[in-house]
């Protein structure tokens, strides 16, 4: 009896089973869903802020310079030069452009204006040696976005999921807010320890503020076109919701500055520095709402809708704030000239540790349901870069009045990650960062002890005007 009804068990097992096999329209496997990038930080490109007015309008060419209290941020050792106390405000306004891939072939600029209080210098000389306190804003980048949903592939066929949902250079609608600001509260120590050679040092108290809110917005009414038009654009719809981003930071952490400055004639000067800036763990949080995609072929006698399941993943992040380091050299001819060139070295590769930096839109999907990468590379890299800094300066006097005239040049680095592979869908979402040359000039009074400079600064995509007052008492 026993034996009997184990019997049955078990045909009723591969009868259930064979009729599974046969009538697939009477139960639906839901698919995998598609994969999504870890993190979404296409949009992550931030640049050094220029500190004040002087050293902006010699092209930011100042570590062998760094004879005034605006020289604590750049080179500490400078500020042993001055013998009495002097203080110093600094204010930037500045409108930046920013383009962002709005479709295949366009893009979209979004203008930002910002006030900054960029520099607050405090210099006093005591006991031989130099103290110095100073705030500024170190790195800036802020910008809201929006783009419309765009789509293009071959309109021989249909539709793939992986196509849908934002693969193979598709582009989801997204919205996306994003703020970086990098603030530095310093203490700044220098001395004169022999005739023409000044060394200083700087603790650095470095405040992250990180923020970045996205979503990404995906039509659900074009999965029942069979074939859809290259560069149909459907409308942001909230029932598209299909992936949102989400990670905020807030945190205070230790850094310091190193500096030398020689003299080796009374003509000319060289300068050293190295700024060392620490990293911050970032929680980004990534939401993947319930999905679904109606059937594309009603009443064909199965049901072939999509339905996703909502997920939700924490991956903690590393952001390593580059690290840089530069040397200086300043000639004087005579009393009312001067020549200057830096070369910085600033190092960001290590940028973002941590989190997968492979992008799912150029894996491929295997015969088992499982995606992989076909080159087996790491998709998204950061890079090191060299900035060229170069500026000159001629004082002219008028009775007890001076004033100096100042122009220079240097290459501004975009730290950011970019796509390493060749695809020019990815480029177009990742683009290289690159550097952005600027001009800069500048003017201003020397009034015997109150000294009043603005300096102007023009990039292709950038425009900056800096006032700076010192007073020395």
């Amino acid at each position: 009896m026993i034996a009997h009804s184990a019997f049955l068990f078990t045909a009723c097992r591969l009868f259930l089973g064979l009729l599974l096999c046969l009538l697939p329209g009477f139960i639906y496997s839901q698919p995998q869903r598609p994969p999504a990038p870890q993190f979404s930080l296409a949009q992550l490109r931030f640049a050094p802020v220029n500190s004040a007015a002087r050293p902006t309008g010699l092209g930011g060419a100042f570590i062998g310079v760094a004879n005034d209290a605006t020289a604590a941020g750049i080179n500490p050792a400078g500020v042993a030069f001055l013998a009495r106390p002097e203080i110093s405000l600094s204010q930037a306004w500045g409108r930046s452009l920013r383009e962002f891939p709005l479709s295949a072939t366009s893009d979209q600029r979004e203008a930002i204006l910002h006030f900054n209080s960029a520099l607050v210098n405090l210099v006093y000389p005591f006991k031989g040696f130099t103290f110095a306190l100073y705030r500024r804003l170190a790195f800036r980048s802020e910008f809201k976005f929006e783009r419309e949903q765009f789509l293009t592939f071959s309109t021989t066929r249909p539709l793939t999921l992986r196509e849908q949902l934002g693969a193979a250079g598709n582009f989801p609608g997204v919205r996306s807010e994003f703020s970086f600001e990098v603030w530095q509260d310093a203490f700044v120590i220098a001395k004169t320890i022999k005739r023409g050679v000044r060394i200083g040092a700087a603790l650095l108290a470095t405040q992250l503020r990180f923020g970045l809110h996205e979503q990404h917005y995906f039509a659900p009414e074009l999965w029942l076109q069979p074939e859809v038009s290259a560069g149909t654009a459907g409308p942001n719809r909230a029932n598209g919701l299909y992936r949102i981003y989400h990670a905020q930071r807030n945190e205070f952490k230790p850094a310091w500055n190193l500096g030398v400055l020689f003299e080796l004639h009374k003509n000319f000067s060289v300068g050293a520095a190295y700024h060392h800036l620490p990293s911050y763990t970032i929680a980004h949080l990534r939401a993947l709402p319930a999905y679904s995609l109606p059937d594309r072929t009603p009443n064909d006698g199965s049901d072939n809708a999509l339905q996703f399941q909502a997920e939700e993943t924490e991956t903690p992040f590393e952001l390593d704030l580059p690290d840089n380091w530069g040397f200086g050299l300043a000639w004087k001819p005579d009393g009312r000239n001067l020549l200057a060139l830096d070369v910085v070295f600033h190092r960001s590769k290590t940028l973002l540790q941590g989190s997968a930096q492979n992008l799912p839109q150029d894996d491929l999907l295997t015969p088992e349901g499982d995606y992989i990468d076909p080159d087996n590379r790491v998709d998204l890299v950061a890079e090191d870069f060299v900035s060229l800094r170069a500026g000159v300066e001629r004082l002219l006097l008028f009775s007890q009045t001076k004033m100096p005239l100042r122009l220079g040049f240097y290459n501004e680095p975009l730290f950011g990650l970019r796509v390493a592979v060749e695809d020019s869908n990815l480029e177009r979402e990742y683009p290289q960062a690159g550097a952005r040359w600027h001009v800069a000039g500048g003017t201003g009074l020397i009034i015997k002890n109150f000294r009043f400079e603005m300096s102007l600064d023009f990039a292709a995509t950038t425009m900056e005007a800096i006032g700076s007052a010192v007073v020395s008492f």
